[in-house]
């Protein structure tokens, strides 16, 4: 049975109030901030920020790394700088290597690619201290997180270090320095009651941070939970992740309200685990700031007791339900997984031997997310890819469009048969967009038929629905094509991007168009649901592709482990188009041999023979074990850890230099751990195999 729904919108437009942020020099693109979105040169923008933390990676595979940010629709990257990476021992600085703040933001202005730093000091991140050296949380007679003398005068000479670090790569000055974090999770994770006295600190780190060089047009604060943030010195930002690995149970979760369309969310499990703060609501207004977030989760980490796999629609359709509840910054914790660099005097990870209620893997940083440890591509990459190309092209509605919600709402994130349903408007050029979700976390939701009718004082539109279980997305109405010489007034197609006057949707049903105005002025084409999730936007085509892809200069490029591929792409104009990519792939040998086997463990040696690194791109070691963890070493240096979740786990070998003999241990499974995949208990190396990756133009210049 159809069921009925209505959405009345109001006439009046919110208010745009100004605030206190944003850059209009010469030397870089202008930005502006009001209490509903950003500008960009002037016109409404809703940006994409992912996180990559520069120090959990080889600097040597930095600039790949964010060519595949960059293909995947992230517009700005953002990075903590961790303390302890940096300062281990006090006065014994290392900004080397791969800790190099400088030469990572050089490899980012090359790119064109806006940075936000966030610099804490304090900055959790599952970093050993939160990010606080040793030697700083060792001192019992200093209050850390707090206007502190002695602690001001530490957190001063680490500020001076990134700013001479940062010199000449401020916005102003031309380079990528967008936006600036200070501190995290303030105020729920740590940090003084007192409300005033936290804002105060929070004001003091600002000054000291722009007294030693750390400048940008924007500065936020983590706002979630009771978190402390100062009107106009800092904007708001907000997050929510699908589970919680960090809970002290060994439960499956209850249902969260991530997948409800929701006003203004703030996800106070987030640090929960830390959260010493009993403060509620919001310590600004709510009223004078826009809706931005900053860890929308890409995916989870793991955790010793908790293995939460992040399924790839549950990474979309919170996505979805937030972009539809109005946010207007897309940030996503993580977007790109890592490995903890090596500590001189400890390991780095946040673990209950310092006194944190976690234990995390000693290197591993994969956190299941959109491009992971081994820097492959997962699905959810390919999910949030068409909504970042969306977002791309129909931004300058979205970020402007006002949200509102139905008549009927879920009674509780356990409702699984309410519609999930809200429309974003945007009055002044009267398009409109009906986001809906039928996907709850490790539930089932009913299949349904909905009637949306969507009632205002220029609108007056009824919209069918047809929902299958785990159905997600977006359906737009009165959306102007060709700067409003057409109007696509009703479809039942998800809009992905356009080229020129070609514009891009998908459906999986029979495709079809209202149009109004000059319908011959536009071209549409219609992929299907599998055609969007691997479609790319480079060099101004349209190509669809399983493989990865990424722009290197002017050209488009490949990354296979395959000897044939296809790629299918359209241009401005003209049909469908393919080509066929052949490259010789040669994978090495692999064996395993059971050398030592204890009550608890097993040790394997491991040999790769005929691997040939000239003009390849990686290797890949696939490890498929049975056990709680494992941990690589060449010889007795642990190369990488893991923590089983029941998904395959992926090494990549030429950051390690691509070594031929490496030694497996396999510790056996535990009780009194939660997994979302049943796995197998035992303590066993099922298969090993290694797999050539190659780069490959697909399109030269």
């Amino acid at each position: 049975m159809e069921k009925q729904m209505f959405i009345t919108m109001n006439k009046e437009k919110r208010k745009v109030t100004w605030l206190p942020f944003g850059y209009e020099g010469e030397n870089n693109d202008s930005y502006k901030v009001n209490n509903q979105y950003f500008t960009k040169n002037g016109q409404p923008y809703l940006p994409i920020m992912g996180e990559f933390h520069f120090s959990r990676w080889k600097k040597e595979e930095w600039k790949q790394s964010l060519q595949k940010m960059k293909a995947g629709g992230i517009h700005i990257v953002a990075t903590y700088v961790f303390w302890i990476h940096h300062e281990e021992k006090q006065g014994e600085w290392d900004f080397t290597n791969s800790r190099s703040l400088k030469e990572f933001l050089q490899v980012c202005k090359e790119l064109n690619y806006p940075v936000w730093l966030r610099i804490g000091p304090w900055c959790h991140g599952e970093c050993r201290n939160g990010g606080f050296p040793d030697w700083v949380v060792n001192q019992t007679e200093v209050e850390l997180r707090t206007d502190n003398a002695t602690y001001l005068k530490w957190v001063r000479a680490f500020f001076h270090k990134i700013g001479q670090e940062a010199k000449g790569m401020l916005w102003k000055d031309g380079g990528p320095i967008l936006g600036i974090q200070i501190e995290n999770e303030y105020g729920h994770c740590g940090g003084p009651s007192d409300e005033n006295e936290g804002k105060k600190h929070l004001c003091t780190l600002k000054r000291i941070a722009k007294e030693e060089g750390i400048e940008a047009p924007f500065y936020t604060a983590t706002g979630w939970g009771g978190g402390y943030v100062v009107d106009n010195e800092m904007l708001p930002v907000f997050g929510g992740y699908v589970d919680a690995p960090w809970a002290n149970h060994t439960k499956e979760s209850s249902a969260s309200e991530n997948f409800l369309f929701m006003p203004f969310r703030n996800d106070e499990s987030i640090g929960s685990d830390h959260n010493s703060s009993k403060a509620q609501g919001y310590t600004f207004d709510i009223n004078n700031n826009p809706y931005l977030t900053a860890e929308l989760g890409g995916g989870l980490q793991v955790t010793a007791h908790r293995r939460c796999v992040p399924f790839p629609e549950d990474i979309e359709a919170q996505t979805v339900c937030m972009l539809g509840s109005g946010a207007n910054l897309m940030g996503y914790y993580m977007y790109h997984g890592g490995v903890n660099p090596d500590g001189k005097y400890s390991t780095l990870q946040e673990s209950k031997e310092t006194g944190y209620p976690n234990d995390l893997p000693v290197k591993s940083y994969d956190f299941q997310t959109c491009i992971k440890e081994s820097g492959e591509i997962g699905e959810s990459y390919k999910r949030l890819k068409k909504w970042h190309l969306m977002i791309d092209a129909l931004g300058k509605y979205l970020a402007k469009a006002e949200e509102y919600y139905p008549d009927r709402k879920p009674i509780s994130p356990e409702d699984m048969e309410t519609p999930r349903v809200c429309v974003r408007y945007d009055k002044d050029s009267g398009a409109g967009f009906l986001f809906y979700n039928n996907h709850q976390r490790l539930r089932h939701m009913t299949d349904k038929k909905v009637e949306v009718a969507i009632k205002g004082e220029y609108i007056n539109e009824t919209i069918s629905l047809t929902l299958l279980s785990d159905d997600i997305g977006m359906i737009p109405f009165h959306l102007p094509l060709n700067n409003g010489r057409c109007i696509l007034r009703k479809t039942n197609a998800q809009p992905i991007t356009n080229i020129g006057k070609r514009y891009f949707f998908f459906t999986d049903e029979v495709p079809f168009y209202e149009l109004e105005g000059e319908k011959d002025s536009v071209d549409i084409v219609t992929l299907t649901k599998e055609e969007a999730n691997n479609c790319w936007k480079l060099q101004n085509k349209l190509l669809i592709c399983k493989e990865t892809l990424i722009e290197v200069g002017n050209e488009v490029h490949m990354l296979t482990t395959k000897e044939t591929n296809k790629v299918f792409y359209y241009e401005e104009r003209g049909e469908k188009q393919e080509k066929i990519l052949s490259t010789s792939i040669t994978n090495p040998i692999v064996t395993a041999k059971l050398v030592k086997k204890g009550k608890k463990w097993a040790e394997y040696d491991i040999q790769i023979d005929n691997l040939y690194t000239e003009n390849i791109n990686e290797c890949y070691l696939e490890i498929d074990f049975i056990g709680d963890n494992a941990k690589l070493y060449v010889d007795d240096y642990l190369l990488t850890d893991w923590f089983t979740t029941g998904n395959q786990w992926h090494v990549a070998l030429k950051r390690y230099g691509y070594p031929r003999n490496l030694r497996l241990v396999v510790e056996e499974t535990k009780d009194n751990v939660y997994y979302d995949i049943k796995v197998e208990k035992g303590k066993r190396l099922n298969k090993v195999s290694g797999v050539v990756e190659k780069e490959i133009a697909v399109f030269d210049r």
